[in-house]
C-alpha cells in the first residue's frame, strides 16, 4: 500500500527534440491501467505513423510502486530506450503516467549511450512541460448505523471531509467513506463519543 500524496498528470503533453537529425518526439498521458496505456500508444501511432519506433514507459500507481510499471524499447537495443525512460518517470515523482518516445530516425547512429541520453532528455522535456494535480491518498472505511444517530454521525464526517463512496439506506445506513489518514483517529474518537460506542469506522482493503 502506498499510503501517500503524489502527483499525476493533469493533461496530455507532448514535446519534441532533435537529436543529430533524428526526431525524438516525447508524449505523456495520465494512465491508471494497462488498457489506458495500450489506448494512448495506438492514438499516438495514429498521429505520429510511419516512426522508427515508439519507445514507452507506464507507472499505474505511485510512482514508488514497482509492483505495477511497463515499459518496452520497441525494437532499440535492449536498455538503451524504455528503462532510462522509466527511470525519468519515477524521479520525477508523478504516478499513473504513459510516456511514449516516438523517433524518426535520421540516418546517423547515436550508440547506446546516445540513446539512453536521448530517450531520458525526451522524457524529462515532456515532464518539464507537463500540468500536473495532486493524487490524494485516502483510505476506505465503512459506517453501519441507525437513522437515530445519522444526526451526530453526518456532521462529524463533514468535519473530518470524508467523500463518500457509496451508500445504502435500508434497515439502517451503511455508508462506504474514503478519508485522509491524518483524519482517522480523531473520527474514531468523536464517533465513539457521540454514538457511545454504538458508531465505529471500519477498514476496508
Amino acid at each position: 500500500m502506498h499510503d501517500q500524496d503524489y502527483d499525476i498528470p493533469a493533461s496530455e503533453t507532448e514535446v519534441e527534440i532533435e537529436v543529430k537529425g533524428s526526431r525524438f518526439i516525447a508524449c505523456l498521458a495520465h494512465t491508471a491501467n494497462v488498457d489506458s496505456a495500450s489506448e494512448f500508444l495506438a492514438v499516438i501511432k495514429k498521429r505520429w505513423p510511419k516512426a522508427s519506433h515508439y519507445c514507452s514507459a507506464s507507472l499505474f500507481s505511485a510512482p514508488n510502486n514497482s509492483q505495477s510499471m511497463a515499459y518496452s524499447d520497441d525494437g532499440e537495443p535492449s536498455g538503451t530506450a524504455g528503462r532510462p525512460m522509466l527511470m525519468a518517470l519515477q524521479n520525477s515523482g508523478v504516478g499513473e503516467v504513459t510516456a511514449i518516445v516516438v523517433r524518426y530516425f535520421g540516418g546517423v547512429k547515436l550508440g547506446t549511450g546516445g540513446l539512453q541520453r536521448a530517450y531520458t532528455d525526451a522524457t524529462v522535456a515532456a515532464l518539464a512541460e507537463l500540468e500536473k494535480e495532486q493524487r490524494v491518498f485516502k483510505q476506505r472505511f465503512q459506517l453501519n448505523f441507525a437513522y437515530t444517530d445519522q444526526g451526530d454521525v453526518e456532521p462529524l464526517l463533514l468535519e473530518a471531509n470524508a467523500e463518500t463512496e457509496s451508500s445504502e439506506y435500508e434497515e439502517s445506513v451503511r455508508l462506504k467513506v474514503l478519508l485522509r489518514p491524518v483524519n482517522v483517529g480523531a473520527l474514531q474518537k468523536k464517533l465513539q463519543a457521540a454514538t457511545r460506542g454504538r458508531v465505529q469506522l471500519k477498514e476496508l482493503d
